[in-house]
Formats: C-alpha cells, structure tokens, sequence
C-alpha cells in the first residue's frame, strides 16, 4: 500500500504529463520497466488523451482515502487534463488486481473492460493494462463482458466475482469491494445470485421474448431489498470510521489558513454521520450518514491542501451516483423544478425517461422514491442537492 502526500502528487501529475503513466515505486518488481514503456506505447495510441497511475492506495491516505477515482479528480482538478483515467482499485483476493476506469467527461459504460482484462489476466497487472487499453480502442468489451457474465451463470458462480468479473454498476455503488463481499456472504449463494439479476436488470436492459415479462416474487424483492439495506450499513459504517481515522491522521499545516473551515467542516459531518449510525436510524438515515462521510472526505482533503471548501450538489434521483454534472428538468412534488442530476440520469431525463437506478425505500408493502416520502430533511434538501447546506438542514430545528 502506498500513501500520496502533496510531493509524491506532484511528481505524479509531472509524469503523467511527460509520457501518460506513472507506476509507484511499491510496484515496481509488479511493472517492470520494460512493462511501463509497452504501457506508455500503448497510451500514445489512445485515440483520446489517456493516463495510467498504478498505485495500491491506503486507506488512510489523506488525499484520497484509498479511492483511486479521488485521485483521478485531484489530478483532473490540478492540471486540468480531460480524458481517461486508468487506476489501480482496490486488491482484496492477494491473486488478482483490479483496474478502475474514470473519465472526465464522466462515461459510465467503460467498465466492462478493465472487468474482461481481470478476468483473462488476473494476476498480471500489466497485461491487465495493456488488455484493458486494447477494448477502450475497439467495441469488443461489451461483447466479451455479456459472454462472461453468461458463462459465469451457467458455471453456476452467480455472482460474477468468480472470474474477476463485476456486476455492472457495482464499483461506483460500493465504494468498495470488500462490503459487497460481506454482505454477500452473509445471505449466501442464492442471494448474491438474485441480487446480481437485480443489479443487471436495474442497469442493462436484458433482451426478453415478445409478450413475456420478468417479475420477482415479492418475497425475494423484499429480501434483496434488505440485502442492499445491510450492504448500505456496512459501506455507512466503514466511511465514518476510515473518516474518524483519516482526521486523526491528517497532518495539517497551521500556516495554510485557507483549510481551517474545511477542516472544521470535516469534523462536523463526521460527528453528526456518526451520531446517526450510533442512534436508532432507518434505511434513509444510513443513505444519509454515507453522504455526509463521503462529504466530510472531501472537506479533509481540501483542509490538508490549505483550501477552501464548498459542499456540491449531488445527483437528486440517487445521493451515491457521484457528483451532479448538469441540471435538469423534472416533476418534484407535482412542481417542475431544474434538478442536479449526474451523466446517466441526466440522459435518461433528455430521451423523456425517469432514470432507471433511483433511490427509493419500502412504505408499508410499496417501494416509493425517497424523494415522494417525508423523510424530513433527507427528501427536503434531496439530500443536498437541491440544498447543499445538508448538515445546516440536519441541525436546524
């Protein structure tokens, strides 16, 4: 594991410039030398601008907090370079590495290809690499990822981690590999298997014969519900306490005045998430408590660069899609109002459609959309994105 502190950033950053790849020092026995020239080869032949940073964060870092898309947006953020970002995610099984795609404008269907790489090439990071940078040239990695998927079910491993291979949408809803794996665990083989169906249903549409229609029994929609409710707790739980972690670690320069309300900020939605999870609390509550820690990250990290910060609306169908690129349209309340919405919503709303992943909670036997529900100031301020003072709402009376 490695951790980047402002020098090491900024030796990055110069690097990626120079030739589009940097590779920490820790992995160097991993991607030979002879390795990172085939990679820098291979980027030089993008048809986009592309950079590759190989580095297995740690988790108390306190630019990133181990996301490697944090460190993508740091990047992004300092010099200004739009294009693909190819990242090392997190390694939870020590045979197999993992690669994250992140692309500035934000594009949510490249995952398919670092997915098709680790499961060719699970423990050869470079080869990983170079696969994954051969599919973003062609149109090959949907293909081969739908074939894998459907060998995956008919060798019976269900839920696609077998092979290395992820369930759509699962590394930007999870933040992380190991909850997934947790929960998972925990309501067994049969459910990871009806979850996956969910999951790809909610995300791919899946070709069906004319005149015939896929319903889930209630009973198993309401057990997956509650798996992805525990899956939520879990990942709640983990980002407050690598928060409370990362602040206690933080070393901050008493100079660099310009971080000091960020740093209180920090502090504050730490406190307030962790009082909601540590309190009787609802599936709402919990959604709630993620946001804030993912909020109160942000805040650390510009308190240790010295800077200034402002909460930013996040997507108002689903708080954990990320960051809102453009508003919207829509009917809140039986009110047209322009809402922040993220990429795939945001198309979803242009082609005259609701967007098909967003968040809604059971009301007696019923799923309705959080924002249809008096959940006081989760659906008032849609969880910060029609008001990004969400702690300010949380705490006025």
């Amino acid at each position: 594991m490695s951790r980047i502190d402002e020098p090491t950033l900024a030796d990055l950053e110069a690097e990626l410039g120079r030739d589009g790849v940097w590779v920490a020092p820790a992995l160097r026995e991993v991607v030979t030398a002879r390795d990172e020239a085939r990679i820098e080869e291979a980027v030089a032949d993008q048809p986009t601008p592309t950079y590759v940073a190989l580095v297995e964060l740690s988790y108390d870092d306190p630019l990133t907090g181990g996301r490697p898309e944090e460190l993508a947006f740091l990047v992004r953020d300092d010099t200004g370079r739009e294009g693909t970002y190819l990242l090392l995610g997190p390694r939870y099984d020590q045979s197999t590495y993992e690669l994250q795609v992140q692309a500035f404008p934000d594009e949510y269907d490249l995952y398919p290809a670092p997915a098709v790489a680790a499961a060719e090439l699970p423990q050869d990071l470079p080869g990983q690499v170079l696969r994954t940078l051969e599919l973003l040239r062609t149109e090959e990695a949907d293909t081969l990822y739908d074939e894998l998927r459907e060998q995956e079910a008919s060798d019976g491993s269900g839920d696609g981690t077998g092979t290395g291979v992820p369930a759509p949408g699962a590394a930007e809803d999870a933040g992380s590999g190991p909850d997934v794996g947790l929960v998972l665990a925990g309501v067994g083989l049969v459910l990871a298997l009806l979850a996956a169906v969910l999951l790809l249903r909610r995300r791919r549409p899946v070709p069906r014969a004319r005149g015939t229609a896929f319903v889930l029994p209630d009973t198993v929609v309401r057990t997956v519900r509650e798996a992805e409710d525990r899956r939520h707790e879990a990942l709640a739980e983990e980002a407050v306490l690598a928060l409370g972690e990362a602040i206690d670690a933080a070393d901050l320069d008493p100079r660099r005045s310009g971080g000091l309300a960020a740093w209180q900020a920090a502090l504050d939605h730490y406190d307030v998430a962790s009082r909601i999870l540590h309190r009787r609390h609802s599936a709402a509550d919990v959604v709630g408590a993620l946001v804030l820690a993912r909020r109160g990250r942000e805040a650390l990290t510009a308190a240790v660069r010295g800077r200034d910060w402002q909460p930013t609306p996040s997507c108002y169908f689903h708080p954990l899609h990320g960051g809102a690129r453009s508003r919207v349209r829509w009917d809140h309340l039986d009110t047209w109002v322009d809402v922040p919405a993220c990429r795939d919503c945001e198309v979803a709303v242009a082609r005259d459609k609701e967007p098909r992943d967003v968040l809604d909670f059971v009301e007696g036997d019923r799923p309705a959309h959080y924002f249809r529900l008096d959940l006081g100031a989760w659906s008032r301020t849609g969880y910060g994105s029609l008001d990004t003072d969400l702690l300010g709402a949380l705490l006025r009376p």
